[in-house]
């Protein structure tokens, strides 16, 4: 099993999750975030208009998910294709999950997904 965690924009959450469902993802995770990387944060207006500040942090939304390790490439070149090209700044990162429990169900393993 893989765990896959999806940096994007807040405004690419939607297509991440239309793709996810699609791909008969059966669960995911999404959280606010800020944190700084690669991409400039736009100046915003303070002080009631008069002043323009540049935050050191931008706004982006992380993904998590967990999924067979058969679906990780599908998933990875569906959400890729999607994003890429459009004015997306972001990262995926695949993670080894050794162990799953489903504590409702007790099952372990994939069948916990």
């Amino acid at each position: 099993m893989k765990e896959i965690q999806i940096f994007v924009p807040d405004h690419a959450l939607n297509d991440v999750n239309d793709i996810l469902k699609k791909s008969q993802v059966g669960g995911m995770s999404h959280y606010r975030i800020h944190g700084r990387g690669s991409a400039k944060p736009a100046e915003v207006a303070v002080g009631l208009g008069t002043m323009r500040h540049t935050p050191e942090y931008n706004p982006r939304t992380k993904i998590e998910v967990v999924i067979r390790d058969d679906q990780v490439d599908s998933l990875l070149h569906k959400i890729v294709d999607k994003l890429r090209g459009s004015d997306i700044v972001g990262k995926i990162f695949v993670v080894d999950v050794p162990v799953a429990v489903d504590i409702r169900s007790n099952k372990t393993g994939e069948a916990a997904l």
